[in-house]
């Protein structure tokens, strides 16, 4: 099974088997430690459910088609109507990889049964280009030249060298970021330490967590995935909403947190102060 990661990290464990490459992203900057990338594949090993039964590949007319650079041939079968990915985000998807030749199938959430959730910011350049744009309950299919796929190395025993890739992709969900007001300071990444005052509720309106001014909330990396993903990108001062889908809820039983887990989740928060983690002389 091979999900379209340049880097060992998925939602599914077995998605992520034969990949250790390093965690760059298309700019070629370093952006999650292997450490980082472990915690992730540990708690998406806590996450697992049984597997469900296999669901159809969605099909259809195509209604738009684009050529991006590169090659890249995005072809929309079905336009969705929520919230529009942006570049860099977080999504939850299923998706239907096969090989351009042959048609052989190398890895298919659909057959599982089951979505993931992973961010842009890992996954191969087909992916990277080719999501950002679609809306929550829409359909794509990506044909992915192999230089933005695994190249000339392939991917193990199931996408050979040189390999040119089709995807067909549903967009089940997002990490859905609502800017409220621009800070002024310091910009966090997902590598920082970010310190919070804020406001975390449920899908029924329920107060689930909170910190304020008084009592700020430092942040580890790794306790809370999706709010590392939400600040990033954030300058201090600056107050951001945050809407975790149900699969992106999750923290580490060593944190001994008392958020609900795996139900979906509204962060109002102020970023007061970061550290990162990744600047020079730190």
């Amino acid at each position: 099974m091979r999900i379209p990661m340049r880097i060992t990290l998925a939602l599914v464990p077995a998605l992520v088997l034969g990949f250790a490459a390093p965690a760059f992203a298309q700019d070629g900057q370093p952006q999650m430690t292997e450490e980082q990338i472990q915690q992730m594949l540990a708690q998406a090993m806590a996450q697992q459910q049984p597997s469900l039964n296999p669901i159809p590949v969605p099909e259809g007319e195509v209604v738009n088609r684009q050529e991006l650079e590169g090659g890249l041939i995005v072809e929309d079968i079905r336009i969705g109507e929520g919230y529009e990915v942006k570049e860099g985000g977080v999504v939850v998807a299923h998706y239907h990889g096969t090989l351009k030749e042959g048609g052989k199938v190398f890895d298919s959430s659909f057959q599982r049964g089951e979505p993931i959730a992973f961010p842009l910011n890992g996954v191969i350049q087909g992916w990277g280009k080719g999501v950002p744009g679609m809306k929550v309950g829409g359909v794509r299919r990506l044909i992915i030249p192999a230089a933005l796929g695994y190249g000339e190395q392939g991917a193990g025993e199931d996408i050979p060298p040189n390999a040119d890739l089709v995807f067909v992709i549903e967009l089940v969900d997002a990490l859905r970021v609502e800017d409220v007001s621009e800070g002024t300071g310091e910009v966090a990444s997902f590598e920082s330490v970010p310190v919070t005052i804020h406001v975390i509720k449920d899908g029924e309106g329920n107060v689930v967590g909170e910190a304020d001014a008084s009592n700020p909330y430092v942040w580890i990396p790794g306790e809370f995935n999706a709010l590392q993903f939400g600040v990033d990108g954030m300058k201090v001062g600056g107050k951001r909403k945050l809407v975790v889908p149900p699969q992106m809820a999750f923290v580490p039983p060593q944190f001994g947190s008392t958020l609900p887990q795996n139900v979906a989740l509204t962060v109002e928060l102020q970023l007061i102060a970061v550290r990162n983690l990744n600047a020079p002389g730190r």
